[in-house]
């Protein structure tokens, strides 16, 4: 009998491993016993644990077929099952043709008696049915396989809602803050990507004049760097950053930065990714202290912020832009730092790099607190925040923003959805899509750190908020006093940063000439081709009306599949052009995922119509870029010739970054 359940145990955990070899390993280290399988009436299988059956103990396939059918009649994309059970509503659920499934088991000891009973690898060895035991992988799992758009269902059995309350609430959390993400994601995807472009454009005479944020790489080696986020607690302890001032590298938002000034601290770095242009905003002073500060910017951020005078400025490009990411070796810059979601993040991924230890956070606070969204003195004069935990909603007034839309303090209201999150006090505390989005990321980030270079120290001295699993938690005042000890004799990082400023790479000039005429050539072409594309379905719909399907309409469709393959090889050597068009690729797979009841020569019809409007978009698309990339190619020129030569060597005349191709 031992020698079968151990034969069981064994397929049961090969079959996991390939898709979890985390937890396989883990089950097969466990020396305490699972829980006590019974028998059911029917012969089949049921387990109490904690006092509760979990399983009809009369029939529970006739249980899992009801609970499965509430299931399909919903025609989810995703299924996660919160509970594994003795596997009766997974199987069922595959046998009936869905596809794609998570299970999340809170339980070890349910894990164990299961597994080690019943044997399930003909359904765990399945591709998209995907078995986690820790929120973790949970996490990983639903960021790696479902998106934004597809539509999740959640559920759970009665004996598992009542067993483990805790558990479940913080597993619902969890799923629906990483959907909220995926979502969020779109929505920036749609709302920014193509003004990002733009931007990039815009900024190539900027990237000639100042250092990419590689110059800066190693050269903090040891010097503990503190991270400025604009959270409610910064009033907490950002004056103590006036003791470290000069042997600590501070880096603040660019929302926190009015704030630390007025704590008698200004920083050595400001950070910003925004993609608007903040020099008309009050997010800065214009005055002096603007003068000592250097700006690290994303090259994509508003022109405008890139032509802001300051002490000086280093560029980072962006990973998550193809055009950034695959041009950035062309422009010196062999480092794009790891971003998640906001600029904070960014510069942890920079400390790492700089090569600072520790790396400690400030003002991260990820949530609600203190009746604000914002330090005092950021990006609101006044708030009043207000949180209806039972609707799950928190509403936001803004009695006076500090934007200048050039008719003084602007009101404003918003409402949104709360998502809760673990507080630094081990309460739950309320947060929102995008707080919840990078408290995911420096999670996700302080974990991979402590695995790959243990030795360096990450500190969440925030002081309130949201705790950060991976980082360690205290004061400010603790932090400063055990690990800021820095010799005197050592040099400043003003230094350190003025010494940078003077060392780049070169810019290759003569490949980015080729790379942007290469694009410019590859652009008239996605023009030409979707032209004749639009114009062949147009034909299509013409014919089709008078004569329905023939072969020369036959011969149409032929043509436009031809069409497409030779506009998709042309396409590939514009890294931007789909994610200029990436509003509209997410409104085609809307339309793809509709069900549509209707006739055949109705849906043909309706196709037909799509693929006009498709590749109408694709040829606006084009001719809107076309010029960009013509005054793209005479600036790269003019660059060349003031640098002396496509290799970048030469006098390094100055440029002016506020004369952009936009």
């Amino acid at each position: 009998m031992m020698d079968r359940l151990t034969d069981i145990f064994d397929k049961n955990l090969r079959a996991l491993e390939e898709k979890n070899p985390a937890l396989a390993e883990r089950l097969r280290s466990v020396d305490k016993p699972g829980v006590e399988i019974e028998r059911t009436r029917s012969g089949d299988y049921t387990f109490r644990y904690r006092g509760r059956y979990f399983h009809s103990r009369y029939d529970p396939w006739k249980e899992a077929g009801i609970q499965a059918e509430e299931i399909l009649f919903k025609k989810p994309d995703w299924v996660i099952l919160f509970g594994l059970g003795c596997g009766y509503l997974l199987r069922t659920l595959v046998r009936e043709g869905l596809e794609k499934l998570i299970v999340y088991e809170p339980s070890i000891e349910i894990l164990m008696g299961v597994l080690a009973n019943i044997d399930l690898s003909g359904t765990l060895s399945n591709e998209t049915v995907l078995l986690c035991y820790d929120t973790d992988r949970l996490v990983e799992i639903l960021l790696n396989h479902t998106d934004g758009m597809d539509d999740l269902l959640v559920y759970q059995s009665a004996p598992y809602k009542a067993v483990f309350p805790d558990e479940l609430r913080e597993y619902h959390d969890l799923v629906r803050n990483v959907h909220t993400a995926s979502m969020v994601g779109i929505k920036t995807d749609i709302d920014s990507r193509l003004k990002w472009i733009e931007n990039y454009f815009a900024n190539l005479r900027a990237f000639s004049e100042y250092p990419p944020v590689d110059v800066l790489k190693e050269r903090f080696d040891g010097v503990p760097m503190v991270i400025v986020g604009a959270g409610p607690s910064l009033r907490k302890n950002a004056h103590l950053l006036k003791e470290v001032k000069g042997k600590a590298l501070i880096i603040a938002a660019v929302t926190a930065y009015r704030p630390l000034l007025k704590a008698g601290v200004v920083p050595d770095l400001v950070i910003s990714a925004e993609k608007h242009d903040l020099t008309k905003n009050a997010y800065f002073t214009d005055g002096e202290e603007d003068r000592h500060i250097r700006l690290v910017l994303a090259d994509v951020a508003h022109p405008n912020m890139l032509a802001k005078e300051s002490r000086g400025k280093f560029i980072f490009f962006s990973p998550f832009v193809n055009l950034s990411a695959g041009l950035s070796r062309l422009w010196g810059s062999e480092y794009t730092p790891s971003i998640g979601g906001s600029v904070t993040t960014a510069a942890l991924d920079m400390g790492v790099a700089f090569g600072c230890n520790p790396i400690v956070f400030i003002g991260q606070d990820l949530c609600f607190s203190e009746g604000r969204t914002h330090a005092v003195g950021s990006v609101y004069t006044k708030e009043d925040v207000t949180l209806d935990a039972v609707n799950g909603k928190v509403t936001v007034v803004i009695d006076e923003h500090m934007r200048d839309n050039g008719a003084g303090p602007v009101k404003e209201r918003f409402q949104v959805d709360i998502q809760w999150l673990k507080g630094v006090d081990g309460k739950p505390v309320p947060s929102k899509f995008d707080w919840v989005i990078f408290h995911q990321w420096l999670e996700k980030y302080a974990s991979e750190l402590k695995k790959s270079r243990p030795f360096i120290k990450v500190i969440n001295a925030t002081e309130g908020g949201a705790y950060i699993e991976g980082m360690e938690h205290m004061s400010l005042g603790e932090a400063i006093e055990k690990h800021f000890a820095v010799a005197s004799s050592e040099r400043s990082v003003e230094e350190v940063l003025s010494e940078a400023e003077t060392e780049r790479k070169p810019v290759d000039y003569g490949g980015l000439l080729d790379a942007f005429t290469e694009m410019k050539a590859r652009l008239e072409d996605v023009e030409r081709i979707s032209t004749l594309i639009v114009k062949e379905a147009s034909k299509i719909r013409k014919r089709y009306v008078k004569t329905g399907m023939s072969p020369e309409l036959k011969k149409n469709v032929d043509r436009i599949g031809r069409l497409e393959g030779e506009l998709f090889d042309r396409t590939s050597k514009v890294a931007f052009m789909w994610e200029a068009l990436v509003a509209y690729t997410y409104e085609l797979k809307t339309y793809l995922r509709k069900e549509q009841d209707e006739s055949l020569c109705e849906q043909f019809r309706r196709d037909l119509d799509t693929l006009v409007t498709s590749y109408t978009k694709v040829k606006e698309t084009a001719e809107r870029f076309v010029p960009i990339l013509e005054r793209a190619i005479i600036t790269i020129e003019e660059e060349m010739c003031s640098k002396g030569g496509a290799d970048g060597q030469g006098q390094n005349m100055a440029a002016d970054p506020a004369a952009n191709i936009s």
